[in-house]
């Protein structure tokens, strides 16, 4: 939960845990590719755990995977865009901004004004709708969504949440967030 083990073993042994870095962006890398064989028309690359790095780790542990990881897809794929997704960034999401992504996720705790000026004239923006107001619905999703729509959109914007949708979430609260956003909600 807190990345204990796997900050521990950074710091206790870097030369190590930078061999398995090195084995996950390969790993991630034929992972995505193979999405990519199979039809994908964009992959979205998921760095979960920049929340818990120290900012002495960021560029490291983080930002330069990410980096190697897109250039890699790049290289094979130059039409596919990558979606970059720095879960738990925070400040830090200017770091990732050079990593060549074609759109950054923005998690939930992203100021929306922050993200329009700081990030959207460079990118593409996905996000970041609370998934527990696509869970309870009504006005707090419609809130949500509205919010996300005036301060981000109409273009260079993927509505999306701010993370995954919720096991307990009722699929006609997902049909009226695609209604909002299509105008018809």
């Amino acid at each position: 939960r807190d990345y204990i083990a796997a900050k521990g073993w950074a710091y206790r042994d870097p030369a190590g845990f930078d061999r398995l870095i090195g084995l996950l962006v390969e790993a991630t890398v034929a992972h995505l590719s193979a999405q990519i064989a199979a039809g994908a028309d964009l992959v979205q690359l998921f760095d979960s755990w920049i929340g818990a790095l120290p900012a002495s780790g960021l560029e490291r542990w983080g930002v330069a995977p990410c980096r190697a990881i897109i250039a890699a897809l790049r290289t094979r794929h130059p039409e596919v865009p990558v979606i970059l997704f720095p879960r738990g960034a925070g400040a830090a999401y200017a770091a990732y901004a050079g990593c060549g992504a074609a759109a950054l996720g923005l998690d939930t705790g992203v100021p929306l004004a922050w993200a329009a000026r700081t990030l959207q004239p460079e990118f593409v923006l996905q996000g970041n709708i609370d998934p527990v107001a696509l869970l309870v619905g009504g006005a707090a999703l419609e809130q949500a969504a509205r919010a996300v729509l005036e301060r981000l959109g109409p273009s260079r914007l993927i509505v999306n949440l701010g993370h995954g949708v919720l096991p307990e979430t009722p699929p006609e609260h997902v049909a009226a967030l695609a209604a909002l956003v299509r105008g018809g909600g």
